[in-house]
Order: structure tokens, then C-alpha cells, then sequence
């Protein structure tokens, strides 16, 4: 995974990377009776704008992508995220891909290139995170200077220490909306991007946003008065 360099989550952005994943892996046993050929066929609807086949893709090779995952995944992410919920959001974001017209993969080749970038841009990397709160200068400057500072007073008192914080975080949402609209800023990604993927309007994703930078802030204080 990339060190220090804040990966916005767009179909642009993921179309553009979809060959530095290089070749497709082999398909397991699981997978035997779904070659080549069905995924070209998923595929070509898929690029005609049929959700329900973006739908059928990840729900059929589930166990590759989640095996993908779970590959990428370190101990310490493991704690904040599970396959499941990473595919979860692969769906949503194929999904979003798909209505929007904006799928260009060609082979299955490039499409599961793109959908195992779609998994690596899922997962939150301590690096990036440092890198955007450092960088954020809006009206989100305060909130994320509290949150950097935070994250690394957690890493000097243990370690996995800004894991455990930023797991802690996301915890404190029910929503998975919620979860994943602080997940996509913690790396860089802009609120019109985010409605996108969250199939929200932009005005709407703002409001959350500006409630979960509240609750966050709140919690922060507080701890911090102990």
C-alpha cells in the first residue's frame, strides 16, 4: 500500500490506477463454474448501465474479492475493518460506477483491476490520514489539528495506538453512512465525491458531515479534560 500520499477515492482517480494492480490472480475452486466468459457478460451489461448485474458480479465472486482483502489487510487495520464491510462498500461503489456511466474497464482484466483498487481506496491507512489532517486548512483546520494531535499522542503511548483511535471513532456511528462519509475524509476524498459513493446529495452529505465532526470534536474535548 502506498506511503504518504492521499489516494482520492473517484471513478477517475480508480479508473486511471486500474493497471498498477497488474495481472488477475487465479480463480479458486469456488469460482469453477463462473469462467472468463460469464464475467465478460456481467461486464458488457454492466456497461450499459445494468446495476442488478454490477449487483450479481460481487455477490458471485464474493470469496475473491473478500480473499483479496483480507490479503491486504494488516493486523492492526483488521481491527477497524473486516472483508465484509470492505465489500460492502466495493458493491456501492461498483454500483455507483455503473449508474453513472462512468465504467471504462474493457476486459475482465481491467474490471477486476479496478474493482481490487476499489477495495485498497476502502481501506484507511495510518500515513494517509496523518497526511490529510496536516493538510486540511477550511473550516475543518481546528477539528483536524485536535484529531492529528490525538492520533499521535496515541501512537507514542502504545503501539497500534492511532489504529485503536481511529477505530474508536468510527464506533461511535451506528450509521454505516456515517461510518463511511468519515472514512472518506479521513483520506482526502471532497463531500461531491463522497454524495457520489454514498448516493447522497452533496448538501446532505455536508450536514452529516458537519454532525459528525461535532460529535467527534465533543468526544475529543472531553477525553482530553480527563
Amino acid at each position: 500500500m502506498p506511503q504518504h500520499q492521499v489516494v482520492r477515492d473517484s471513478p477517475q482517480h480508480e479508473q486511471t490506477d486500474r493497471d498498477r494492480e497488474g495481472h488477475i490472480d487465479r480463480r479458486g475452486p469456488d469460482e469453477s463454474m463462473c469462467g472468463g466468459h460469464d464475467v465478460g457478460s456481467l461486464l458488457e451489461r454492466m456497461r450499459g448501465g445494468d446495476r442488478g448485474a454490477a449487483a450479481t458480479f460481487v455477490t458471485r465472486y464474493d470469496t475473491r474479492i473478500r480473499r483479496r482483502i483480507r490479503g491486504k489487510l494488516s493486523p492492526a487495520m483488521r481491527r477497524i475493518f473486516d472483508s465484509q464491510e470492505i465489500l460492502s462498500t466495493v458493491g456501492r461503489r461498483l454500483d455507483m460506477f455503473v449508474r453513472s456511466g462512468q465504467l471504462q474497464a474493457s476486459n475482465e482484466n481491467e474490471l477486476w483491476a479496478l474493482v481490487f483498487r476499489m477495495a485498497h481506496n476502502a481501506v484507511i491507512d495510518k500515513a494517509r490520514v496523518f497526511h490529510r489532517l496536516q493538510q486540511v486548512e477550511d473550516e475543518d483546520g481546528q477539528f483536524a489539528q485536535q484529531f492529528y494531535t490525538r492520533l499521535r499522542q496515541a501512537e507514542r503511548d502504545r503501539r497500534e495506538g492511532a489504529e485503536v483511535e481511529i477505530e474508536r471513532a468510527l464506533k461511535l456511528f451506528d450509521d454505516h453512512v456515517d461510518r463511511e462519509i468519515l472514512s472518506l475524509w479521513l483520506v482526502g476524498t471532497s463531500h461531491n465525491v463522497i454524495a457520489q459513493t454514498v448516493d447522497l446529495a452533496p448538501t446532505a452529505v455536508r450536514k452529516r458531515w458537519q454532525k459528525i465532526r461535532t460529535k467527534l470534536h465533543r468526544c475529543l474535548s472531553q477525553d482530553s479534560q480527563r
